[in-house]
């Protein structure tokens, strides 16, 4: 093992919502993993965020410290933790959703020789390394940008990647100490549940040119987003007005027009497709906000 990494302090959050600790696959799996990556030289840490207290007691273990909100904006979540994780000494930050899955075989030994490869690599050659994320079959991170709109990438090769027009799913990311340091805040806490990861690299594109993706797969449930209730689904896409408006702010007259279009006709879409107004009553009340 290259002894550069040895004094290597890897501190994860997870954010759990509406589940007991026991039922969560970030947790539980992670967990497991923490003699994996000590015997390889990393310390481990976890910060648990229960952003719903009354559904899960306190999990006590060492290395481990459980906070408590209630219902806070990931955003805010995040840059939070991410003070407390970088000031107490760690030099990597990981942010993970509750319901991620981390027992794939190679996990350990892909963010080792992650970390192996970052440690012979100049500092700002890249600020965060991400896994392949699947649901199912299909791999929805990383994936591309086109203009405002996400698009899913056929294949990722793992290693150095180009960034630019590129996105992420938020559940795996790990932070650098010098992307911290150069990013601080890493997310923009006017967003608070909807496009935190989208803002996150497109402004992400613009300090580094590349990423790394670490040569491991992932199993992430994205099949909620796609049984949405219809008030479920007002309240996303009211997030998702706001996280484009905030995301693409200094984007030309031109870009943020097309982006109105087809947040307008994506209102008037989703409205006969859930036969509920309240997709287009949201687009046109947002302008009073």
């Amino acid at each position: 093992m290259n002894q550069n990494i040895v004094k290597t302090k890897l501190s994860i959050l997870i954010v759990l919502y509406k589940r007991h600790y026991k039922d969560s696959a970030a947790i539980t799996t992670l967990l497991n993993n923490v003699d994996c990556f000590q015997g390889k030289g990393v310390a481990v840490e976890f910060f648990v965020w229960n952003n719903t207290p009354e559904c899960s007691p306190e999990l006590i273990k060492d290395s481990l410290t459980w906070l408590v909100g209630e219902n806070n904006g990931l955003s805010e979540i995040y840059n939070a933790v991410a003070d407390k994780a970088f000031a107490g000494g760690a030099t990597h930050f990981m942010i993970s959703d509750d319901d991620t899955d981390y027992s794939s075989h190679n996990y350990v030994d892909a963010v080792v020789s992650a970390l192996e490869f970052e440690a012979a690599s100049p500092a700002d050659t890249y600020g965060v390394m991400l896994p392949k994320i699947y649901s199912g079959e299909m791999l929805v991170s990383p994936g591309e940008r086109l203009w405002f709109l996400g698009r899913l990438s056929s294949a990722v090769n793992a290693g150095v990647n180009s960034s630019i027009n590129k996105l992420a799913i938020n559940s795996g990311v790990i932070f650098r100490k010098s992307c911290y340091e150069k990013m601080s805040p890493l997310f923009d806490e006017r967003l608070k549940f909807y496009a935190t990861d989208t803002a996150f690299f497109v402004r992400y594109e613009s300090f580094y040119s590349h990423f790394y993706v670490l040569d491991t797969a992932l199993q992430h449930d994205l099949s909620e987003h796609t049984s949405d209730s219809p008030d479920r689904a007002i309240f996303r896409f009211q997030e998702m007005i706001r996280g484009f408006r905030v995301i693409f702010e200094r984007k030309s007259f031109l870009f943020r027009g097309m982006m109105e279009t087809y947040l307008a006709v994506s209102a008037l879409r989703k409205s006969m497709s859930y036969r509920d107004m309240g997709f287009l009553s949201s687009y046109f009340s947002s302008f009073k906000e």
